[in-house]
């Protein structure tokens, strides 16, 4: 169970007027298949988001993570929630990252992902992430790139399915 105080807003929340149909389950097939179609290393598990300590207030979400980087790599949830016609989804990456440990290359990336612009911009800003993590403490420099480089492509895929 993910605590929902652990959660950092990865995207700015989407809705949509005509949303009965947006579900978890649709979400997933969604991201899937297109993750799958770029060649985008992508798994989603079930979980649940406790927002009391006893856990008696509980949401749903779909977790998407690097199937290869469970530990080490954010993770992101998706959630939705409906009312009325409307279905309002929102995105949240959670857990840590070994090689941007530092908390200002955490929050830049954040910020960067957070913002509606070209993807060009959201690569570069990966980049100088990855970068200020290298001169401030150093990291596999391969490693961080292959990392932002997957954020990037993420990013990508909610632009083209949540949006």
């Amino acid at each position: 169970m993910i605590k929902a105080k652990e959660l950092r807003e990865m995207r700015p929340q989407v809705r949509y007027q005509d949303g009965l149909h947006i579900t978890l389950e649709v979400v997933y097939a969604s991201l899937y298949e297109e993750a799958h179609n770029q060649g985008i290393p992508a798994a989603f598990y079930y979980d649940k988001i406790s927002h009391n300590l006893l856990g008696t207030d509980v949401e749903d979400c779909l977790v998407l993570y690097h199937p290869d980087h469970l530990k080490d790599y954010y993770k992101v949830a998706i959630r939705i929630k409906h009312q009325g016609n409307y279905a309002f989804v929102t995105v949240n990456d959670f857990g840590k990252s070994t090689s941007m440990g530092n908390e200002g290359s955490k929050e830049y990336l954040k910020e960067t992902f957070r913002q509606k612009g070209n993807t060009a911009e959201k690569v570069g800003a990966a980049i100088g992430s990855g970068l200020r993590r290298l001169v401030k403490g150093g990291s596999n420099r391969q490693k961080l790139e292959e990392e932002t480089n997957w954020y990037t492509m993420v990013t990508d895929i909610f632009d083209r399915i949540i949006a």
